[in-house]
């Protein structure tokens, strides 16, 4: 674990980021508002990063976010089951995937969110393949557009912010996907 980066600790989660067993939301929200909404990353399920200590992934994002020029960061997931390896997670569960997709439903609603960034690098766990069919779902039945920075994966997959091997830039261009995540349809400057 690491330090957050000064003047981005987290204000906003859900549930309380010392619970262990599932997060749906983590993130500094102070500056954001309808409008101008902090960058929101859908990655692939969250870590142990708490009140005072992140990692490498939620550090990336924070980056990504004062690259971006957006008042703060949101980290939402695919599945919201905390494991550091997703080698670990349990099997589906559609009552936790369901209550994932309400949190995100609410995220995108309190800060009339258009577009997210897709960030959950290859889905190599069954759980995490359904439930990107369940926030893909949700996004599309919003209105909300998912893009990328940095390209796909060989799978098709919106990169990861903390892949092997080298940083990725995670600014610029956004690059849009189609309804199923997994195809670029356009590029936006």
């Amino acid at each position: 674990m690491t330090s957050y980066l000064p003047g981005y600790e987290p204000d906003f989660w859900a549930p309380d980021p010392e619970e262990r067993t599932h997060r749906f939301a983590l993130g500094s929200t102070a500056r954001a508002a309808v409008g101008d909404p902090p960058l929101i990353a859908i990655c692939m399920n969250p870590s142990y990063a708490d009140r005072s200590k992140a990692d490498k992934t939620v550090n990336r994002l924070i980056q990504a976010s004062r690259d971006n020029g957006q008042p703060g960061w949101l980290m939402m997931n695919l599945y919201p089951e905390r494991a550091t390896d997703a080698s670990n997670l349990s099997d589906y569960d559609p009552g936790l995937s369901a209550a994932n997709c309400a949190a995100i439903e609410h995220v995108i609603g309190q800060y009339g969110v258009t577009e997210v960034l897709g960030a959950w690098g290859g889905l190599k766990h069954a759980t995490l393949r359904r439930a990107k069919t369940d926030v893909l779902d949700t996004l599309d039945r919003l209105g909300v557009r998912l893009f990328t920075f940095d390209g796909l994966t060989t799978g098709g997959d919106p990169f990861h912010p903390t892949p092997r091997g080298p940083a990725l830039l995670m600014r610029g261009d956004k690059r849009y996907l189609d309804r199923s995540g997994n195809r670029l349809v356009e590029q936006v400057p």
